[in-house]
């Protein structure tokens, strides 16, 4: 009985588990970690200065197995820095943490695309983390200009995804 590739694909590249990820996060020196919801779900809270000049963001992301993570930043408010313009490339938050959520990367939206940039074999630190952080450049540059050059594909904030 022959296997499929595929399958020989993710014998390889399992996904991270939440302890995996919260490892990552741990050693990586930046912010603070923990795991909740009986070990489903782990966050991550720290500052990002994405530039020498820049001020610092207070983020929260978290991530709970077999849902896409999600990425706020509590702190400074973004809505107040752009004086009631809409941010591009944002999410209606829906989670317990109260701030401006993130688009970071194309999700799986049902009924509109079939795959996602992000996938649960990818290490937070080394994907969402920095994301984030490049996301808060093209924010500032946003401000600045009033253009959003930081590229991605417009969606509605309310699009649902997984």
């Amino acid at each position: 009985m022959a296997t499929s590739r595929a399958k020989l694909f993710e014998l390889a590249h399992p996904d991270l588990s939440i302890s995996e990820q919260y490892l990552a996060l741990v050693t990586s020196g930046q912010g603070e970690s923990h795991i909740t919801d009986h070990d489903r779900t782990v966050v991550w809270q720290g500052v990002l200065k994405p530039l020498a000049f820049s001020r610092r963001y207070s983020v929260t992301v978290s991530y709970t197995k077999g849902r896409s993570p999600s990425c706020i930043v509590t702190n400074p408010s973004l809505e107040e820095l752009a004086n009631g313009k809409s941010i591009p490339h944002t999410y209606t938050n829906k989670t317990k943490y109260k701030g401006t959520q993130l688009c970071l990367y194309l999700p799986y939206i049902a009924g509109k695309n079939k795959v996602s940039e992000w996938n649960p074999k990818l290490s937070l630190v080394e994907t969402i983390i920095p994301w984030a952080s490049l996301w808060l450049v093209y924010f500032e540059d946003w401000l600045a200009c009033g253009e959003w050059r930081g590229g991605g594909v417009e969606h509605d904030p309310e699009d649902s995804y997984r």
